[in-house]
């Protein structure tokens, strides 16, 4: 027998059991405890004030903060110590997003003059940050305007002046996804009923308001009341940045007892169609303390964002409940321990009405981002920045 085998017997023996062959006890290894009452979020000082009235924000591809500012007619951009970087005037801006292009595509009104009357009507722009004289808000200019409702018909009814479109996001290959409210919600409508996802291409063209499929059959008028939007593409910029087509929709319509819901696109023997994922985790106290589909859990869910790390849950701000809630995927309330995956998650929802670190008035929208929640509290003009305790 050589000297490695010699060598490798006693590791062996030792390995199962002492020189006698009884076997070796471990019971002298610690578990680490965690106290679930120390999971949190808490915030991060100071929070990021000055704006006159905020309504939607978002993280860009280029790691930058972009506020859109209705009160001050302003898009603002911020870095990520919360300095001003810079500023682009559109009056009325109300909702932003940034492409992986690095465009911004942003939600304001225009006055557009018809038959010789001036209309104010809803449009999205796109917003060029490249320029001759560098990078950034300063030299930004405006490539295009989609103007509704001539995207996609001709002709003006008096309902398209009560349009208005609440949130903005982009799919990984720079097509993306608009939430639009009105009042002529007629299924039948060409182009859809007010309340609609719309799909645009890259290029923006207009694609289709999405229809759903459920039991009953197609449903073209399923977004009733639809504000909140998630997608799985989020930055940093990378090649493995989301492919997926599916999202997430925060429904107000005070009526409807569940209110968000996970949209998956399929395909069938004739194309493309979407469903409704509504198949969250039964409330069931042993699962969790908390469930999305409780019946009037939530209220607006006005702003949601998946996170970014390898755990996904999805946060929704709640601008009628002044609260920001935080759920697993699968619809169960709370974070999961950390090392413990198979525990029920822990709460960590936090708001109510106030100025405090963890009260809200009227959050509006939110993102993460390397492992810092922000969140936009429009009734308080501020924007709150937090961390799990765990995250530390």
């Amino acid at each position: 027998m050589g000297k490695a085998s010699i060598l490798s017997l006693p590791l062996l023996l030792l390995s199962c059991g002492d020189f006698f062959g009884r076997k070796t006890r471990l019971d002298f290894i610690e578990v680490p405890q965690y106290d679930n009452a120390l999971i949190a979020y808490v915030p991060l000082l100071p929070y990021w004030e000055g704006f006159q009235m905020p309504t939607d924000f978002c993280i860009g591809y280029d790691e930058l903060i972009y506020v859109a500012d209705s009160g001050a007619g302003q898009i603002i951009c911020l870095d990520q110590a919360g300095r001003r970087l810079g500023s682009f005037r559109l009056p009325g801006v109300h909702a932003i997003a940034q492409d992986r292009r690095l465009d911004l595509l942003a939600a304001a009104p225009k006055d557009t003059l018809i038959g010789g009357q001036l209309y104010r009507l809803e449009a999205i722009y796109r917003i060029r940050l490249v320029g001759s004289q560098g990078y950034g808000l300063a030299h930004a200019r405006l490539v295009n305007t989609l103007v509704h409702p001539f995207y996609f018909k001709s002709t003006l009814a008096l309902s398209d002046t009560a349009v208005r479109f609440r949130r903005i996001k982009v799919l990984g290959d720079n097509s993306y996804l608009v939430t639009r409210n009105g009042r002529d919600n007629d299924p039948a409508k060409f182009g859809g009923p007010d309340d609609a996802v719309l799909r645009f291409r890259s290029t923006d063209e207009w694609q289709e308001a999405i229809t759903v499929q459920t039991s009953t059959g197609e449903r073209p008028d399923f977004f009733q009341g639809v504000w909140g939007l998630a997608v799985p593409a989020h930055p940093p910029q990378s090649p493995f940045v989301s492919r997926r087509e599916n999202f997430w929709v925060g429904l107000t319509t005070p009526a409807l007892p569940l209110k968000i819901y996970a949209i998956v696109p399929k395909e069938g023997e004739q194309g493309r169609f979407y469903e409704a994922e509504a198949r969250w985790a039964p409330e069931d106290p042993r699962l969790a303390d908390g469930f999305i589909a409780t019946p009037g859990r939530l209220g607006r869910p006005e702003g949601l964002a998946i996170t970014t790390e390898s755990q996904p849950y999805l946060i929704v701000a709640d601008a009628e409940k002044d609260s920001v809630y935080v759920f697993t995927l699968s619809g169960l309330e709370g974070v999961f321990p950390p090392a413990a995956s198979s525990q029920r998650p822990v709460r960590v929802s936090f708001g109510g009405r106030g100025k405090g670190p963890l009260q809200l008035n009227r959050p509006t929208a939110v993102a993460h981002y390397k492992k810092v929640l922000y969140v936009l509290d429009a009734g308080n003009r501020r924007i709150l920045r937090l961390r799990l305790t765990t995250d530390f």
